[in-house]
């Protein structure tokens, strides 16, 4: 079993989604039935790729090779696409490494474990994006398990709270100058098992409040609102003041 990325080209934003019935496709059938296209970006990504990340030797006696190379199985390559099993014991560092190559060569990249996908800096903050007051491409999400996700849409923050679980138990939404929203979930965050610890800081310290909710839903509004840059959120909760 391994942790798989893929990365192909979009000429425009497409929703997490759509990505996924995408890399559906990929695995099924090859990018001509995913309707993906050769992109020499593409190319240049893969050669990229391989010189930091070789890909298995043919032969089982290079074992140098072998253990410098973090893929389960040989790779997945076209013109058009690249799907990589990545072992799990070293998915966290190559999988920052793959995001990072992937935006600078302008690729889409689709997590199918958390069914996210990673958009390139050109696509952020493009139509599909959350329009809050600073702009899209301010918003960051953090969860506990996974990568760093840049610009999420609503979608992928609204998946990314009903993921929250007693192993994935916290998830930050940040936007530029302190601000953000925050939960955790049970034990971990000093709350009853089935509870959520929210926090949400407007800028400055003295802004900084915690509520404790027992409903997913709720916390999905409040990050959801958060995100849309709504004034008033319509959750009924009792904020606490954490500033001394």
């Amino acid at each position: 079993m391994s942790f798989d990325l893929a990365v192909w080209f979009e000429p425009g934003r497409v929703s997490a989604s759509a990505a996924a019935e995408t890399y559906k496709s990929l695995c099924d059938g090859g990018p001509s039935a995913a309707g993906v296209v050769a992109n020499d970006a593409v190319t240049a990504f893969h050669r990229a790729l391989v010189v930091d990340f070789p890909e298995l030797p043919e032969s089982a006696a290079d074992f140098s090779q072998a253990e410098a190379s973090p893929w389960t199985a040989g790779l997945d390559v076209s013109d058009a696409h690249v799907i990589m099993p990545i072992s799990w014991g070293r998915a966290d560092a190559t999988a920052t490494a793959v995001l990072d190559l992937a935006g600078r060569h302008g690729l889409v990249c689709f997590d199918p474990q958390a069914e996210v996908l990673h958009l390139p800096p050109a696509l952020r903050g493009t139509d599909g994006g959350v329009e809050g007051p600073d702009g899209a491409d301010a918003l960051s999400l953090q969860p506990c398990v996974g990568l760093k996700i840049e610009d999420p849409d609503l979608d992928v923050i609204e998946r990314a709270v009903r993921r929250l679980s007693p192993e994935n138990w916290f998830l930050i939404l940040e936007k530029p100058n302190g601000r953000f929203v925050q939960v955790g979930q049970g034990p971990d965050a000093g709350v009853a098992v089935g509870e959520f610890a929210v926090e949400h800081r407007d800028g400055s310290m003295e802004r900084h409040y915690r509520c404790v909710l027992n409903d997913r839903d709720q916390v999905t509004a409040i990050f959801t609102e958060f995100a849309s840059g709504a004034e008033a959120w319509s959750v009924d909760a009792r904020w606490e003041s954490l500033w001394a």
